[in-house]
């Protein structure tokens, strides 16, 4: 597995970082690049105060238009299974990529923490991505570990600069409900 990270701060507290993330992910698409929608197929919420969320996201990356015409819709999308604990403000997640499913596995956790003096909040992203492209259709078993490294690579960059688009959507749209 290849682990990857990210930080990033947001100038709003905690509480409302925490719920609108948590509650209101469909109103942050249009602000984020590559996301065409967030849609919440399940909320479950436990005695605990603990909610489960089962969101589909589905992305419309900017690639060359030969690529993506390759490409099912259904494809560029994936199921983020979460449990938001709000008694330590941790957020468990898993990805299940529509693409290549039996190849990817990415799982982790999001914590929140005051910052700037209880003013912002700080967002620690942390996950695993593990990639397999033994017996993936068209790809030569010795270029097995020199595409899933590369593939990996790209991944784990990828992911902590979407977390990153996610925070900056979330002052974007804070700024513009709170302006209101």
């Amino acid at each position: 597995m290849r682990p990857f990270k990210s930080v990033t701060i947001v100038k709003y507290p905690l509480d409302l970082v925490w719920i609108t993330i948590r509650d209101r992910l469909s109103e942050l698409a249009p602000f984020m690049d590559d996301i065409e929608k967030v849609i919440c197929l399940e909320r479950e919420e436990q005695p605990d105060g603990t909610i489960r969320l089962v969101n589909l996201w589905q992305v419309n990356p900017k690639l060359p238009a030969l690529r993506v015409a390759d490409l099912s819709p259904e494809a560029l999308a994936w199921i983020d299974r979460a449990e938001w604990q709000v008694h330590n403000y941790e957020c468990s997640w898993r990805i299940e990529s529509h693409l290549l499913p039996e190849h990817i596995q990415c799982l982790g956790r999001t914590r929140y923490e005051p910052a700037i003096g209880g003013r912002g909040t700080r967002i620690t992203f942390e996950g695993q991505l593990e990639m397999t492209t033994h017996n993936l259709a068209g790809v030569p078993f010795f270029l097995d570990g020199t595409l899933l490294k590369g593939i990996e690579l790209l991944a784990t960059t990828l992911i902590p600069k979407n977390l990153r688009k996610l925070t900056e959507a979330v002052s974007v749209f804070l700024d513009k409900t709170r302006a209101s």
